[in-house]
């Protein structure tokens, strides 16, 4: 009797943990939150719960579940932005995240794409601009022949001469030349005048710095523009971050509907903007919950106010890139 029930022990001790929990822990690998081994997966971090060596069907299966999963978010996304304007920025923020891909990732993703492809269809142009002849070059360099009328005797105009005669010296040898003392100010005057120097002698070499760049323009211009949307519509007391979101996805579908025109080119341009404009006035009526008439004012002064903001951020990112170019 006694040897019946001690295998009955062995049995149940045995049959504690069924099969499929055998590689299950009771804390998540990745981030330690403590867990049931009945949890395939960490409700605090999401990764599967499982301490089974990772086999090669798993690792690929888990690259394409991912692949996936992030295809069916992407097609969620275009479809509700393209097709239903402002629906999926006041599903944003109302909290319906997880359905929808990152609207600052999709910008930026949708950016790059748009200067990979304008690169691919005039690499032509591109190739002829690459292989310019002397006479063109100069000719271009003399567009850039411009020079700075500072004051006598100013840390400026002292840094600009020195500059003239030793193209090639550094920092700490022009404040010794010149006298000045080491500050952060005089360092932005040397940085920027030798970058100007470096553009008069190769504007090509200053543009192809710059090019590649133009993605990250757009992104930082986009939150200097929503500070217009914050002043318009200060009295709804909307987060600034809601705005944000508003015009990323905004921009999104505007550098959609460029490349569209571009590719399409048998339809004017022009037809393009009345399409994105239809489109913008459809997005704040559905965002912003105001009348027609306010709607529309509104949208004739951030029109205004954008194309401030896109000379205003131009202007600082071309002086930005001489600093560092």
């Amino acid at each position: 009797m006694c040897k019946f029930f001690q295998s009955m022990k062995l049995r149940i001790k045995f049959r504690s943990r069924p099969k499929r929990f055998q590689n299950r822990t009771e804390s998540c690998l990745n981030c330690d939150y403590s867990l049931d081994i009945s949890d395939r997966f960490c409700s605090y971090c999401g990764q599967k719960n499982s301490s089974r060596a990772l086999t090669l069907k798993e690792l690929l299966m888990e690259f394409f579940a991912g692949l996936f999963s992030y295809d069916s978010r992407f097609r969620k996304t275009i479809g509700a932005l393209v097709l239903k304007p402002g629906k999926i920025s006041r599903a944003y923020i109302e909290g319906k995240r997880i359905s929808y891909v990152n609207p600052f990732r999709f910008f930026i993703s949708t950016a790059i794409v748009f200067f990979l492809i304008i690169s691919w269809i005039n690499r032509e142009e591109l190739n002829d601009y690459k292989s310019i002849s002397e006479e063109e070059s100069s000719a271009l360099s003399e567009s850039f022949d411009y020079e700075f009328d500072f004051d006598d005797g100013t840390p400026a105009s002292k840094i600009q001469a020195y500059l003239k005669e030793n193209p090639k010296t550094t920092y700490a040898e022009t404040i010794a030349a010149t006298n000045e003392e080491e500050s952060l100010t005089n360092r932005l005057k040397f940085d920027f005048l030798k970058g100007y120097t470096r553009l008069q002698d190769n504007p090509k070499a200053y543009l192809n710095f710059l090019l590649p760049k133009l993605p990250f323009f757009l992104f930082f211009f986009v939150p200097i523009f929503t500070l217009f949307n914050v002043l318009f519509y200060i009295r709804k007391k909307i987060p600034y971050t809601h705005h944000l979101i508003f015009n990323y996805n905004q921009q999104t579908v505007f550098l959609i509907l460029l490349l569209l025109a571009i590719v399409i080119s048998f339809v004017d341009l022009w037809i393009w903007l009345l399409v994105y404009l239809f489109y913008l006035y459809k997005s704040m009526r559905k965002f912003y919950t105001q009348n027609r008439f306010k709607t529309i004012v509104k949208q004739f002064l951030m029109i205004n106010c954008y194309f401030f903001s896109i000379l205003f951020v131009l202007i600082s990112f071309s002086i930005l890139s001489i600093v560092f170019f």
